[in-house]
């Protein structure tokens, strides 16, 4: 899609910098500009200059500048399309477009419309509803967070908003595709979310793209979240994210739940974000990355809690930055800490905050008997390595320094064991992601063993993209026809992990393990499998490829064995010589077009 260029005159003729900026800094005019603190660092000085004459912007201390809409696209977090629609709707400018799908753009605008009625409903149901309110009183959630969040109740009824809607010119299948609705398998259709808390999910330009539900009992699941529909991306968005935009980015909290971030704001804390549901992902994590200079981690201090700490780092450090983690005492989430220690202990605690890679080491530490000379060898060992991850050179070498002092090596004993080891992990990222990808390319002969090994390998790390990440699900499914492909039992897995997803579940796979959905060697071999969050999409199709081609040979390998056994003399003979034959060369079919498509 692209604007014309004459309304993108009109929009700058018509809007005034001065005008759209003083709605987020405090200008005051000095000579023939405006100075004021820039919205985009931390400062004390005013360093951000804005000039009504050439209609443009200059910050003196991190040097970001442009336009009325390069302002609009950095501080509201848009693409240049957004930022341009933005203002044309502010300044009542009709857009010019070419190629614009009505038909998707009236979905996308019914399925806005629909969530905002919803949120409104729900807010309604609250209000009238006393168990819910007292259940908040007990939370020490009152008016001021009920209605800076938004929050409202889903009654216990199976079609309370269903009717609600469809009164409002809503039919059904609409709303089950805006995941307001969800349909049974003998076609009825009921209130997705009921008896439930509801936590309205809005994104950066205000407006309601989902919910989240939570029960106020023991009842499983705890948290229902929506689906990805037309107007939102589970791993694109953050909680809170439409109010830690406008704070001064100084810092910003990662948290787990929504709970998490209500408490803090309550305990005057307001600059965290939850994600949504899901393990963390990289562009989850791009948007941390412009929330805050300081990034900050504070999961649950459980084991499930440890696990996804470990994740987000390296999630984090993907994209530039070096989070520090808050640490809990006794198991504590944040909501259980500030209820039982207060936010002034909070703020200690968040003071006294872990450099992550310390974090890390701490952690290597528990596998290791370090009063050992193997177990302290064999700690230090994979600290080396995990050194060597550490790309900023100056970084590393006070990672060294650190190593070096706390556990009496000698720096140079460090060195060398990384430079003598430097081809096996430089760059580890870039070679994993190679790995994976000439691991999913490689095209198996005929022969069982081979068939076999490269087979259940690229299954294995189907399986692992798929408990990594509720987004790789989609991306699987896009690229195989996983009943056609996999083993039943592999289905299963796959399956389950989405239920879990669906379920909120810290650990999915840890969960299908307890629950016996999946044997303990498959959990350790898809646990040890190290998944690249580089160029996803590409590698799962790749793996495809490769189960698509490995499977069609197996068949293959297996019916030509069946042709060469077939007796002449048994009953039936020639039609099992047709049928075998017909199935051969169906597979030899698919298999040439396979082939072709590398």
């Amino acid at each position: 899609m692209r604007i014309d260029d004459r309304v993108l005159d009109e929009i700058r003729q018509k809007s005034s910098i001065v005008d759209v900026i003083s709605e987020y800094v405090d200008l005051k005019k000095k000579g023939s500009n405006y100075m004021g603190l820039c919205p985009f660092h931390s400062e004390k000085t005013p360093s951000f200059s804005v000039s009504e004459s050439k209609q443009i912007f200059k910050c003196f201390g991190c040097s970001a500048g442009g336009d009325v809409i390069t302002f609009i696209m950095k501080i509201e977090h848009l693409s240049f399309i957004e930022a341009v629609k933005f203002l044309a709707e502010k300044y009542n400018i009709e857009l010019s477009e070419e190629k614009v799908d009505k038909k998707k753009l009236d979905k996308i605008t019914r399925c806005y419309e629909a969530n905002v009625l919803a949120a409104k409903f729900y807010m309604q149901n609250l209000k009238n509803n006393k168990m819910a309110l007292e259940y908040l009183e007990r939370r020490e959630i009152g008016p001021e967070v009920i209605t800076a969040y938004g929050l409202g109740f889903a009654e216990d009824s199976w079609n309370n908003l269903l009717n609600y809607m469809k009164s409002n010119g809503y039919n059904e299948e609409e709303l089950v595709e805006y995941n307001l609705v969800s349909k049974s398998q003998n076609g009825k259709y009921f209130d997705r979310f009921r008896n439930r808390i509801m936590f309205p999910i809005i994104d950066l330009r205000r407006r309601v793209i989902a919910f989240g539900g939570r029960v106020m009992d023991d009842s499983m699941p705890k948290y229902l979240n929506s689906t990805d529909t037309v107007v939102f991306h589970k791993g694109r968005n953050l909680y809170n994210q439409n109010i830690v935009k406008n704070l001064d980015r100084s810092r910003i909290i990662l948290v787990e739940g929504y709970m998490d971030v209500i408490s803090l704001y309550k305990s005057g804390i307001k600059y965290s974000v939850a994600s949504l549901g899901t393990a963390l992902t990289p562009e989850q994590a791009e948007l941390v990355k412009k929330f805050g200079k300081d990034v900050y981690i504070c999961y649950d201090g459980d084991e499930a809690g440890i696990r996804a700490t470990k994740r987000a780092i390296g999630i984090l450090r993907s994209v530039g930055v070096n989070p520090k983690i808050i640490r809990l005492p006794e198991g504590l989430d944040p909501d259980e800490y500030l209820k039982k220690y207060g936010a002034f202990n909070f703020e200690v605690t968040l003071s006294e905050a872990t450099n992550y890679f310390e974090y890390l080491i701490e952690d290597l530490k528990k596998n290791f008997d370090i009063s050992t000379t193997d177990g302290m060898t064999g700690f230090l060992v994979e600290s080396a390595k995990l050194v060597a991850t550490i790309k900023n050179p100056i970084e590393r070498d006070l990672e060294i320094d650190r190593l070096s002092k706390d556990y009496k090596v000698t720096r140079s004993a460090i060195i060398n064991y990384i430079n003598r080891n430097k081809q096996n992990y430089e760059d580890k990222r870039e070679r994993n992601r190679e790995y994976n990808l000439k691991n999913s390319r490689q095209t198996t002969k005929p022969v069982a063993k081979n068939i076999q090994n490269g087979f259940k390998k690229s299954k294995y790390q189907l399986m692992a993209y798929a408990a990594a990440d509720e987004n790789y699900i989609k991306i699987i499914k896009k690229y195989l026809n996983l009943e056609e492909y996999l083993e039943k039992n592999e289905v299963e897995v796959i399956k389950s992990l989405e239920e879990a997803y669906e379920k909120s579940a810290k650990d999915p796979l840890e969960d299908l393990k307890e629950s016996g959905k999946i044997t303990e060697t498959s959990y350790r071999i898809i646990k040890e499998i190290e998944v690249s969050h580089e160029y996803p999409d590409k590698i799962i199709e790749e793996l495809a490829k490769t189960i698509i081609k490995s499977k069609l040979q197996e068949d293959l390998k297996s019916n030509l064995s069946k042709l060469e056994k077939l007796d002449r003399n048994e009953p039936n003979y020639k039609e099992k010589l047709k049928e075998l034959s017909e199935i051969i060369i169906d597979l030899n079919q698919k298999l040439k077009g396979e082939m072709k498509n590398d």
